[in-house]
């Protein structure tokens, strides 16, 4: 690989122990990947922040015993819990110390403790074309399909030492060529327009999407303008992120990079074409919705990626007033940003006092199950959806935020009319 001399410098020590082990890691993985260079980054958001082990604990807190500092501003993904509200999720005290242990280890290197897997609606977004190491398979979706910056599908920890470094090996989604899409999916004529009134439809669609895709860089066309809300555009990314393994995505007419056909395939012709339609869309509602109609709801999860601040407004809207069934609980997973917003507007003493639970931090994965007995669940979530029963074991309900509030109010399943009857 080429280095420049400041790169040269980084190799050689003269920086530091940890970023010359960062540059020592990310050359290999260059050269493996045959990158010729290093690309400079202007920002790095932190997914080694939920808590799978001692050694990952030990490597964090190693780096910033032997003097590691982000050399870019780095903010930090969701963590396994509220931290301090962990007894009440009923985590336990030794995932607890441990998630401290993280905090204090970033902290040191000088991370930004945004704590939150939607960081591009606190204001870390970087600007389109920006080089990054986002890791976070939501974050990284959104960021190089929504946003249009440039990241590969980094993972902790090692875009810990992306941080430190302040560069990566120049390969992958970094590259212009390797961003424009391979195959071409269209929505059929028989998904109407106004069919995206609800929001289940982002999921469905970006479900369906990802099954066919895979981790593939592929383009979508005949995705209406209509009801195109961040918020839905995240559940899209974060859904066709679980159902594949997405990346990077065109919207054509949408996302940045493909306002037409051409710009989205960079001038040549898809190397293939599929169709889908209704069918496959209520084959992705049927395994979204693993559910019995009649049966009693646990819990009603939602904040997979965290609510922003408009959710929370949705939320109290649809609420109306009304109080959570006793035999249900509501939890809502947000970021602490957001949380002190709502609590300085009198919007969260409102909703919390219908009985709803609000956390901070954490990542609503990481709910004990087993500690709770839970044994249903339902969710607005098509990512939470898609790894519920991996993760915990429980097949899900999926539906939309009104059904999600209809249903902790009933204490059983509530589901809105069909939205193909539309």
């Amino acid at each position: 690989m080429k280095l420049t001399e400041y790169e040269k410098e980084l190799l050689d020590g003269k920086h530091g122990e940890a970023a010359q082990m960062s540059m020592k890691v990310l050359y290999d993985l260059g050269e493996y990947y045959g990158a010729e260079e290093f690309v400079e980054i202007t920002a790095c958001h932190d997914d080694s922040t939920v808590y799978f082990g001692e050694a990952q604990v030990a490597f964090a807190e190693h780096l910033a015993d032997i003097g590691a500092k982000f050399s870019v501003p780095t903010s930090t993904n969701a963590c396994a819990l509220d931290m301090k509200r962990w007894d009440l999720q009923k985590h336990e005290s030794s995932w607890m110390s441990a998630t401290r242990r993280i905090e204090a280890a970033h902290i040191k290197m000088g991370a930004i403790p945004t704590w939150s897997c939607a960081p591009y609606q606190l204001g870390y977004s970087p600007a389109f074309g920006a080089q990054v190491a986002f890791a976070e398979s939501n974050v990284i979706s959104f960021m190089n399909s929504i946003v249009g910056a440039r990241t590969n599908r980094y993972a902790g920890p090692l875009e810990l030492l992306c941080g430190i470094a302040g560069r990566v090996p120049k390969f992958g989604l970094h590259i212009t060529e390797n961003r424009y899409a391979e195959g071409l999916v269209i929505l059929g004529d028989d998904i109407k327009e106004e069919m995206f009134d609800d929001p289940s439809m982002f999921n469905y669609v970006a479900y369906a999407y990802g099954k066919i895709v895979g981790n593939r860089v592929w383009a979508l066309q005949g995705m209406p303008k209509r009801n195109l809300t961040i918020d839905n555009l995240k559940q899209f990314a974060a859904t066709a992120a679980s159902s594949g393994g997405i990346a990077l995505f065109h919207l054509i007419g949408i996302t940045p990079e493909a306002q037409t056909l051409e710009m989205a395939f960079g001038g040549k012709e898809p190397k293939e074409v599929v169709t889908i339609g209704l069918k496959e869309l209520k084959e992705a509602e049927a395994e979204l919705c693993n559910f019995n109609e009649e049966g009693p709801i646990d819990l009603v999860s939602m904040g997979c990626p965290h609510f922003s601040c408009a959710e929370f407004q949705e939320l109290e809207h649809a609420l109306a007033g009304r109080k959570i069934h006793p035999d249900t609980a509501m939890w809502v997973f947000t970021s602490r940003t957001n949380y002190a917003d709502m609590e300085s507007s009198g919007l969260l003493d409102r909703i919390k006092g219908l009985g709803v639970q609000i956390f901070v931090d954490g990542c609503t994965m990481e709910y004990p199950t087993a500690a709770w007995g839970t044994k249903s669940i339902m969710t607005n979530s098509g990512k939470f959806a898609t790894y519920c029963f991996n993760k915990v074991g429980i097949h899900p309900v999926f539906g939309n935020l009104q059904d999600c509030v209809e249903t902790a109010v009933a204490g059983k399943v509530v589901r809105g009319g069909s939205i193909w009857k539309n």
